[in-house]
């Protein structure tokens, strides 16, 4: 995956919404990283991708929703548990984000689903651009974001949840804030009232300075 000298590609991050087929009101997103040809505006496959959807229905679930309730469940099972995060664990989450703001002003959901990173590149720190790429694109006002820190595998032992969700953490320009440790280890949550671009970030991605 190494860029060549003598190569005319170049490594870029592009974002990309679609409606959801069963709920039109649900955009689903990707963001990845891709290898683009000067020749070419045709990206490859992913390098790396996150994913995820954004709903905007003016409130959060604080009863029991089945409209809330199915644009979660129709998905994954991380998806299915970030609505029972959301729903049982309010107080938490609004402890966890007392600093940041109020969940009385967030009207608009988004959960980060999966992200994979080819295992060529990673330690270059991609997961964290790729969720910076997404603050740029989603950040509103009232927008409430949600994900479980998760590593490769079926039974993650809790301190690997925990140990991700630290470094995802580590960017203090995300604002992701745990949970619960005790009762919800990976679980964060932050609140991106705004489109945020980081200082350093460029249009494209460079494997080497």
């Amino acid at each position: 995956m190494d860029e060549d000298e003598d190569d005319d590609s170049y490594l870029a991050f592009d974002t990309r919404f679609h409606k959801n087929g069963e709920e039109p009101s649900v955009l689903e997103w990707t963001v990845a990283l891709r290898r683009y040809s000067t020749s070419s505006d045709e990206g490859s496959s992913p390098l790396a991708s996150l994913v995820g959807f954004i709903t905007e229905p003016g409130y959060l679930p604080d009863s029991d929703d089945g409209w809330f309730f199915d644009v979660f469940d129709m998905r994954s099972q991380h998806a299915y548990n970030a609505f029972q995060v959301l729903f049982d664990d309010r107080p938490l989450i609004e402890k966890a984000l007392k600093e940041r703001g109020s969940l009385d002003e967030c009207g608009a959901v988004a959960h980060l689903d999966r992200m994979w990173v080819d295992p060529s590149l990673r330690g270059r720190g991609i997961g964290l651009r790729l969720m910076r790429e997404a603050q740029h694109v989603l950040g509103r006002y009232g927008l409430l974001v949600i994900l479980k820190a998760h590593p490769d595998g079926e039974k993650v032992p809790k301190k690997d949840l925990v140990k991700l969700a630290k470094y995802y953490q580590s960017d203090k320009q995300l604002g992701l804030v745990p949970v619960s440790v005790a009762k919800r280890p990976g679980w964060l949550v932050g609140m991106w009232h705004e489109p945020v671009v980081h200082p350093e970030d460029e249009a494209y991605f460079r494997m080497y300075d």
